[in-house]
């Protein structure tokens, strides 16, 4: 279990807020704070291409995170909405993970007269499998096209885990995703594995 995150009650009001006024499209932004206390909300833009299923934070809204520093603050968290699904990491948020040390807070609007929002750590592993792993891998796993050009699986904790994988995730334990990307620039040799941690959200 990992250590609850201390989110104030106006921050979380203002998730929320933003949430419902950017559906149905996803929205995000980042939370500055200090270890696991959130202080302040900052909305940034989303970037992606296809916003009612994604998010990308606008990096210029990451520069954030100097002026942080200079209050003695960091990047606590990074927060976006899911208008129609769970507050739960989609294969999409896990392949955007880059900031381990960042709580990932999701706000979900399924029910639109309860909002949720609920907290990750997302710790992603950057793997490079030989050709006849990544081939084990692919006879082995039933991976999906959760967008255009990313591919990914969900272990579960309750599942069992295929041999090939369990050999490449010995190191970490489910659930977990694991992805790869058929973009043009992609060689075959990168896959990611990110682990799933849920952190519970302490109302101050």
């Amino acid at each position: 279990m990992q250590p609850p995150v201390l989110l104030p009650r106006a921050v979380h009001a203002e998730i929320i807020a933003h949430a419902q006024e950017g559906a149905p499209e996803e929205v995000c932004g980042l939370l500055r704070g200090r270890g696991n206390r959130a202080a302040e909300l900052f909305r940034a833009e989303n970037l992606a291409e296809d916003k009612l299923n994604n998010y990308i934070v606008d990096p210029k809204a990451l520069l954030h995170q100097f002026h942080f520093e200079d209050l003695g603050d960091e990047m606590m968290g990074i927060y976006h909405s899911h208008p129609a699904s769970v507050a739960y990491p989609s294969a999409s948020d896990a392949w955007h993970a880059y900031y381990p040390d960042s709580a990932y807070f999701i706000c979900s609007l399924a029910q639109a007269d309860a909002p949720a929002i609920r907290a990750f750590r997302l710790i992603p592993r950057f793997l490079a499998p030989s050709p006849k792993q990544m081939a084990d891998l692919l006879a082995q796993i039933p991976f999906h096209e959760s967008r255009p050009a990313l591919f990914a699986h969900f272990q579960a904790a309750d599942k069992a885990v295929a041999p090939a994988l369990a050999v490449l995730a010995e190191a970490t334990a489910a659930p977990y995703y694991v992805l790869f990307t058929r973009d043009p620039e992609w060689d075959g040799s990168e896959l990611r594995l990110v682990t799933v941690r849920e952190a519970p959200v302490l109302l101050v």
